[in-house]
């Protein structure tokens, strides 16, 4: 009677610690789903004409709840910089790789290797895994096919200024506060990179750069290049261009736009995707990212919004002329060292090379 009186206690035990395993489980799974359903702040300056609508539909689709704040690429740093103590975004895409590189040293971004990362050029993603390349633009030399020849055109930027063919024939901005013109200084200064140098760059880069200066053309205020260029009358053939204005410039202008592609590479304003250093929902952000950079999803992208997308395995759905674009190789630039210095080397032009 006794052994039977303990079974029964026994199996009682049992059933109790069972049924709290079940209401433990129960539990656990309930915060999990929680966890999942919670909403993503997102971080980004490219959200406008229709993106940001557009990519929150699908990651709905996808099971994930997000919510933007879209501002400029300036601001949107400023903005996580100011909130480095109390980070509100968990994920930021969008930018460029000189403002990346400036959140990388500023300890905004956590370190995680998405699983698309390997699908991407490995110039343009960060070495150390901070942040990986979404959309890429080039950024080139451009001149019109109607009045020089490919034989006839420069082959690299240096051309500009060491072949007197070129003397007054190139244009130049006056303003370097934008990101096309900063990416053109950047593929230029970062050839003479020396550590020994003043800000980082030899005396041979600023002798170059101080030939560049020299000899081009100012800009006009308020006049597109492509005007100057298919101005008959006016001598500019060539400048700086951003891959996605060519095809609506050419349709403008009549112009028939070649471009140069230095055996170096061209710089790429690259967008990219990381994750905000503090984030509370790391493993949804982690599952966002994964998402986003995907093959499938930035395949998407680009058919709606005509972009060049960074995963290899998504170009096939970009444009052809985009696709052209994506031939072209990249130019290994010290993103770091740009970030670092690229305002005071735009402030050394302004004070000592600019006309």
């Amino acid at each position: 009677m006794k052994k039977k009186l303990i079974s029964i206690l026994l199996c009682a035990g049992m059933v109790i610690s069972l049924a709290g395993c079940g209401e433990t489980g129960k539990e656990e799974k309930a915060e999990n789903e929680a966890k999942k359903g919670e909403t993503l702040t997102i971080y980004t300056n490219s959200g406008s004409d229709g993106r940001g609508e557009w990519l929150e539909e699908k990651a709905k689709e996808a099971g994930f709840d997000i919510q933007f704040i879209d501002a400029g690429a300036a601001e949107t740093q400023s903005r996580l910089i100011a909130e480095k103590n109390a980070p509100v975004a968990d994920v930021v895409f969008g930018l460029n790789s000189i403002i990346w590189s400036s959140l990388k040293s500023e300890d905004i971004l956590t370190e995680y290797v998405p699983k698309w990362a390997g699908e991407v050029e490995s110039e343009l993603n960060d070495s150390d895994g901070f942040y990986h390349a979404t959309v890429k633009q080039a950024i080139l030399l451009c001149y019109d096919e109607n009045q020089i020849s490919e034989e006839e055109a420069p082959k690299d930027w240096p051309d500009l200024w060491q072949k007197e063919e070129f003397h007054g024939k190139y244009e130049y901005l006056t303003g370097l506060s934008g990101g096309t013109v900063r990416n053109v200084l950047a593929g230029i200064l970062t050839r003479y990179a020396d550590p020994e140098g003043e800000l980082g760059i030899s005396d041979e880069g600023w002798k170059e750069i101080e030939s560049y200066y020299k000899n081009g053309s100012p800009n006009e205020s308020g006049v597109d290049l492509y005007a100057r260029i298919a101005d008959t009358n006016n001598p500019i053939v060539c400048g700086q261009m951003w891959s996605s204005g060519i095809e609506s410039r050419d349709e403008q202008y009549g112009t028939k736009t070649a471009y140069v592609v230095p055996e170096v590479g061209v710089p790429y304003a690259v967008e990219a995707i990381g994750i905000v250093n503090g984030t509370k929902k790391l493993d949804e952000a982690k599952e966002f990212v994964d998402w986003f950079g995907s093959a499938e999803v930035q395949g998407e992208w680009a058919e709606e919004f005509s972009t060049l997308p960074a995963n290899e395995k998504a170009v096939d759905k970009a444009n052809e002329f985009n696709q052209e674009i994506a031939k072209i190789p990249a130019q290994d630039i010290d993103w770091d060292l740009v970030a670092e210095n690229i305002d005071a080397w735009c402030e050394k032009i302004i004070l000592e090379y600019m006309p």
